[in-house]
């Protein structure tokens, strides 16, 4: 059932959902419209012809898998970036240095399925109601990113305690460089795996992760998290068990925070 459970959640990722729905358009693509197309205009359509095809039919394919909108954008543009980017007399070095970059950025999508996600303002400031009108609040943000939403959060509640924890190596970087800067003693910036973090301590958990780790995240939760703590998860919800609350914030993406309570 566990196995079941993360295969559901590997293919609920965009990424996923991107490149399948791309290789299903390049499918339709071969097997259908050009032979239409070639029967009809008697001579093969061009390169160009072909990739807007192809960037068109992957973005409609892409919706109805529940991709964002904007992610439309991407699917036109790729088949064009894949073809001229193999062409381009660019040397080794720069590919190699773009991938080792890619890594330092993306390094928790490989092993734990975790994208790197930013919380948008409409989201910080309803994290900022969220928060208990307690002194000492103890926060932390699971998977930080560059400590947007730490930041925001210490500024506007100067009594409570806030962690953020990154483990990709250039986005925990930068989230350490803003915190020096800001001079605010009442966030810290770990660069830190948040698997290994008792969350014992904290009466509001905040993640924006991705579908992957949610099931086991919650196990941890509901294991080490004390009676009256609050999870807060940005936008994917724990498959099987009903969040106590959802709030649809009023933003572009009409972002979805699920509220769990111990």
């Amino acid at each position: 059932m566990e196995q079941l459970s993360s295969a559901r959640s590997f293919l609920k990722m965009p990424v996923v959902k991107l490149f399948g729905s791309q290789f299903l358009a390049a499918v339709t693509l071969f097997l259908v419209i050009i032979p239409v197309y070639v029967s009809f205009e008697d001579t093969m359509p061009s390169l160009t012809v072909i990739f807007a095809i192809q960037g068109v039919v992957a973005a409609t394919i892409g919706v109805f898998f529940g991709l964002a909108k904007w992610w439309a954008g991407i699917q036109i543009a790729l088949p064009f970036a894949a073809f001229y980017s193999a062409n381009l007399e660019i040397p080794g070095f720069v590919w190699l240095l773009l991938f080792a970059l890619s890594v330092l950025v993306y390094w928790n999508s490989a092993r734990d399925g975790i994208p790197l996600y930013l919380s948008n303002s409409t989201t910080w400031s309803a994290l900022a109601q969220l928060l208990p009108e307690k002194e000492g609040i103890r926060f932390i943000d699971l998977g930080g990113g560059v400590g947007g939403t730490a930041l925001f959060l210490a500024r506007n509640r100067p009594d409570a305690h806030i962690l953020s924890m990154e483990s990709a190596p250039i986005p925990a970087m930068i989230s350490r460089l803003r915190w020096k800067w800001s001079g605010l003693s009442n966030v810290e910036m770990r660069s830190a795996d948040f698997w290994k973090e008792n969350l014992a301590a904290y009466q509001v958990v905040y993640a924006f992760l991705s579908p992957v780790p949610m099931n086991r995240l919650y196990e941890k939760v509901k294991a080490e998290m004390k009676p009256g703590s609050l999870f807060i998860s940005n936008s994917f919800d724990v498959e099987g068990i009903q969040a106590d609350e959802v709030l649809e914030l009023n933003d572009n993406r009409k972002t979805k925070l699920h509220l769990y309570r111990n």
